[in-house]
Formats: structure tokens, C-alpha cells, sequence
């Protein structure tokens, strides 16, 4: 019988023929917008977050959470929904998640009280579960695996280009305040959009059934739920909250849930169901090595956008603008690569990771040899090529590796990958965050550049008639005053200050170096990582044997 429109061979839908040009583009754009919304929510609110909490009253821990539910929701829910799908049809699963995603877009556009948004940001990362657990075996099915190259490298850098422009467009939307909607504009952006994607999936995602009804594994779903969940919030939230006992304890306690949620799965597989995950996803040699390369690399991105944000922000005083300006080169090669990438992988093949991870890596190397902490300030100029470098090397690294993961799949696992790859991706990215993060702040507490700002100082002080005791004592009192803020949780010089009358100075003198020397700490340390990720590249198969 033939089935209009996209067979979804990956779920083991009845097999038919491909799907026509026109459709199968029609349902790419569809996927294309969900994951612009989906990655685009990961960062756009935190440049609204100030107004944001002043209009609702929020306090902090309650900010924090408008921040990291929406990501624990979504990396929690994936690996349930991509089983989900296998089960009731990825069509309907897509067309399901959509919905409650731009309906929960339009709950957080309308809270009235925090509770009500932090609500929202859950019902979000939920949708946006349902519908990304689907899009790699959309894919993989609607397109012929010579096309895919192609397919991932657009879907690359339509997700890429949604990450990085999540600050700016929401520093860019609070802004403009349009229509007078403020912080809630970030929000109701998703309805006309997710609206599009609702009646373009409705229209060419209409696939088969599945030949055979495939059971979800409950415990497993509900061990996977708790155990990822488990991890993602003190990894997001222990840092802000300085590793409480409980933090630590609920990390250890998810490690032990997904350890039994392994142990489950490999006792499903042995009695002949379903698991959530495939084993056979990780007996090839292409995913399994993919995996690692896509769990390290989205940690290293992770870390490197948030050093860099922070350095800028916080350390520099820059506005979101200011910040976003300097990332745009980055943006800019980020999407070039990617959308060249297939031409890449035609000539190189798996090599072309080879390639992007090792400019990725040269890039950053260069943006730390440019960077000079001592003179407290950026050359955004100087620094404007090796951004652009380690954009594209991430263009050609990234966009290009699901379809190389994916190649040496047949159809049954696909399915399992389609939820698998981005909840490996959200664990890496909380990972080197939470990693690297810590190793940005420890640099930070050093205050490497408190002792430049008391030899300032000492020279103000000179000026004033003060004896030379007297000079010695200020200078010493604000050097255990700087240091004890670097050291604090807060990392930032108090807002009544540490040098009285010089404090504007002195404290940009102080605080600059110290957070541009944390940042090329750690940029060296992405670099040198990367550089052993460049290494691993080679071991995957050159060019893996396709399966359809």
C-alpha cells in the first residue's frame, strides 16, 4: 500500500519509497524551525533575565530556575520520547511536541507570577523533547543517505546559529520592547513560528504504521527521566549555590539511577524486549566513537561560550551587545562551515572532522596568544580572526557529525540515536560547564590582577596627602578586600568598594586582568582538549558503510 508522504524506516514503519524532493524539503523546514525554537529558548533568556525578575519579583534561586529547568526537562525527556516515537509514530509524537511547546511559549509569555513561568519552562523543554527525539530518524528517512551530508550540514548550522544568537536576539528583543510585551516578547516569538512548523509537519510528515507495536520499557523511561534529571540540575545550579551537601548528594544519587537504569536495559535486551537504548548503537564503531567526540566537544563549546560571556560581561562591563559582537565572526563561520561541509565530507569523508576539530582547536589556541591580560583591556579587531577560525572549525566538526554517526546504523537503531545523540549532547554541554566553569572561577579567586591595581593605587595614594604608614595600610586593605571578593561566591568587587575615592579605577584595573587571565586559562585548556579530540577523529572508519 502506498503511504504519503515521508516512511519513517528508522521506527520500522512499512517500507515504501522514498519521499519526493518537494515533500521531503517541506518536512526538513519543518524540523529546521523546531530546533531554531528549541536551541534558540536554551539561551535567550538569560540576557532578559534582569527585567525578567524585576517585572515578576523573582528572586534568585527562582531566576536560576527560569534558567535550567527548560534544559533538565529537555535532556531528561529525550531517550522516553525518541521510544515514544517508535511506538505511536514519530509524526504524531513531532506534531504532539510542537504543540505543548508553543503552548507552553505562550503560558511564559502571559506568567503573571514566577511559579507560573518556571511551569512553562518545564511544559517547553518537554515539547521540545518530544519533537528533537525525532528529527535525526526524520531525516536519516526522508533524505538518501548521498543527500544527508547535505541535510546535516543545513540542520547544523540552523541549530548552531540559534545557540549563539540566543544572547543577541534577546538583549536585541528587550531592546526594542516590542509592542510594549518587554522580556515576554522572547516568549510569543515561538507562536507564529512553532504555528508554521505545525501546519508544515501536518501537511508532509504523514508516514506508516510500524509493522510491529513496539512496548516502552516504564522503568527504564522512568529511571532514564529521574537519573538524567538528577545529574543536569546540580551540574547547572551547584556552582551558584556553592555545592551544598545536597547538591553533591543528588548528583551522586542520579549517577546511581542511570547505573541502574544501564543494568535495566541490559536485562530488557536479554529477555528479548525493547530498550530504550539499542545496543547496537553502540556496537558500531562510528556511534560509539561519535558519541564521545559529541559529548566533549559540546563541553568544551559550553564552557567556552560561558568563559567568554562572563569575561566580557562581568569582567570587562560589557553590554549582551557588546558581547555579541565579538561572537559574531564566530557565528558567522559557524555558519559558512556548515553549510560547506558536505562538500567536505564528499572529498574527505570522516576526515573532515579531522579538519574542523583541529581549526576549532588552532582558533582557540590563537584567541589566547592574542588575549593579553596584564593591559585590561581587548583587541576586538586582533581578535576577530581566530573567532572566525574556531567558528568554522565547529562548521565543519559539528554539523557534519550526526550524519557520520548515524551512517553505519541500520534502520532499527536510528531510532534509539534520535534521542540518544542530543541527550548526550545536553550532558557534555553541563558537564564542561560545570568542569570548566569551576576552573574559571578557581583562576578568578586567585586575583592575578590585584596586585597591578594596589601598585595603581599607591600611585593615587601618593597624590593625596597621606603619610607614606598610611598609604601602606590603604593599599594593604584593599588588597585583602579584592581578594576576599574575587574568592566569594559572587567573584565581583563589592558595590561599595574596596578603594574609596580611586574605586572606578582601581577596581576595573583589578578585576579586568583577573577575569582575562581565568578566561586564557581556560581557553588554553579547550584548546588542548580539542586538540586530543583531533587525535580520536582518526579512529572512526574513513567512510563507514551506509545502510538505508
Amino acid at each position: 500500500m502506498a503511504i504519503r508522504g515521508i516512511p519513517l524506516r528508522a521506527a520500522r514503519d512499512i517500507a515504501d519509497p522514498p519521499a519526493s524532493d518537494r515533500r521531503a524539503w517541506a518536512a526538513l523546514t519543518a524540523c529546521l524551525l523546531a530546533v531554531f525554537m528549541q536551541m534558540l529558548d536554551l539561551t535567550i533568556v538569560n540576557t532578559a533575565l534582569p527585567v525578567l525578575a524585576h517585572d515578576l519579583s523573582a528572586t534568585g534561586s527562582t531566576q536560576l530556575l527560569v534558567v535550567t529547568v527548560y534544559g533538565v526537562a529537555f535532556a531528561g525527556t529525550l531517550l522516553t520520547a525518541a521510544r515514544l516515537g517508535d511506538r505511536f509514530g514519530r509524526r504524531r509524537l513531532f506534531l504532539i511536541g510542537m504543540t505543548v511547546f508553543t503552548t507552553a511559549s505562550l503560558g511564559c509569555g502571559l506568567a503573571r507570577l514566577p511559579i507560573e513561568l518556571v511551569a512553562g519552562r518545564v511544559a517547553q523543554g518537554v515539547g521540545a523533547a518530544a519533537v528533537s527525539a525525532q528529527t535525526i530518524a526524520i531525516v536519516a528517512a526522508a533524505f538518501s543517505v548521498q543527500r544527508r551530508p547535505l541535510v546535516f550540514g543545513v540542520y547544523g548550522a540552523v541549530a548552531g546559529l540559534a545557540g549563539l544568537s540566543g544572547p543577541l536576539l534577546g538583549g536585541l528583543i528587550v531592546a526594542l520592547n516590542p509592542g510594549g510585551l518587554g522580556w515576554r516578547s522572547i516568549f510569543l516569538l515561538n507562536l507564529p513560528l512553532g504555528l508554521i512548523a505545525l501546519v508544515l509537519a501536518a501537511r508532509y510528515l504523514d508516514i506508516g504504521r510500524a509493522e510491529r507495536a513496539v512496548r516502552v520499557d516504564v522503568p527504564g523511561a522512568v529511571l532514564s527521566m529521574v537519573g538524567v534529571a538528577a545529574v543536569l540540575y546540580p551540574l547547572s545550579t551547584g556552582r551558584d549555590s556553592g555545592w551544598p551537601l545536597s547538591a553533591v548528594g543528588l548528583l551522586v544519587a542520579g549517577l546511581v539511577v542511570l547505573a541502574v537504569f544501564g543494568w535495566r536495559q541490559w536485562r530488557v535486551t536479554v529477555h528479548g524486549g525493547t530498550p530504550l537504548i539499542s545496543g547496537e548503537v553502540f556496537r558500531d564503531k562510528g556511534f560509539s566513537i561519535g558519541s564521545v567526540l559529541l559529548l566533549v566537544f559540546y563541553g568544551l563549546f559550553a564552557a567556552l561560550l560561558f568563559t567568554v560571556s562572563m569575561t566580557a560581561q562581568t569582567g570587562m562591563g560589557w553590554s549582551a551587545w557588546q558581547t555579541a559582537r565579538l561572537l559574531l565572526p564566530f557565528a558567522l563561520g559557524a555558519l559558512l562551515a556548515a553549510l560547506t561541509s558536505p562538500i567536505l565530507v564528499a572529498r574527505l569523508g570522516s576526515r573532515a572532522l579531522t579538519a574542523g576539530i583541529a581549526l576549532f582547536a588552532l582558533g582557540v589556541a590563537q584567541m589566547a596568544l592574542t588575549v593579553h591580560p596584564a593591559s585590561g583591556g581587548v583587541d576586538t579587531r586582533a581578535l576577530s580572526e581566530p573567532v572566525l577560525l574556531a567558528g568554522a572549525g565547529m562548521g565543519w566538526f559539528a554539523a557534519p557529525l550526526p550524519a557520520i554517526m548515524v551512517a553505519g546504523l541500520g534502520q532499527e537503531p536510528t531510532g534509539s540515536a534520535s534521542g540518544l545523540a542530543p541527550t548526550v549532547q545536553q550532558l557534555g554541554s553541563a558537564i564542561g560547564a560545570a568542569v570548566l566553569g569551576s576552573v574559571f572561577f578557581a583562576r578568578i579567586a586567585a586575583g592575578s590582577g590585584v596586585d597591578g591595581a594596589k601598585s595603581l593605587l599607591a600611585q593615587h595614594l601618593s597624590d593625596r596627602d597621606a603619610t607614606p604608614g598610611e598609604r601602606v595600610e590603604l593599599v594593604r586593605r584593599f588588597g585583602d578586600c579584592a581578594h576576599a571578593a574575587f574568592a566569594s561566591p559572587s567573584h565581583v568587587l563589592p558595590v561599595d568598594g574596596c578603594a574609596g575615592a580611586f574605586d572606578a579605577t582601581v577596581a576595573s584595573a583589578a578585576t579586568a586582568p583577573t577575569f582575562l587571565q581565568a578566561c586564557v586559562t581556560v581557553l588554553w585548556i579547550v584548546a588542548a582538549v580539542a586538540g586530543v579530540l583531533t587525535a580520536l577523529t582518526l579512529a572512526l572508519p574513513r567512510r563507514p558503510e551506509a545502510r538505508p
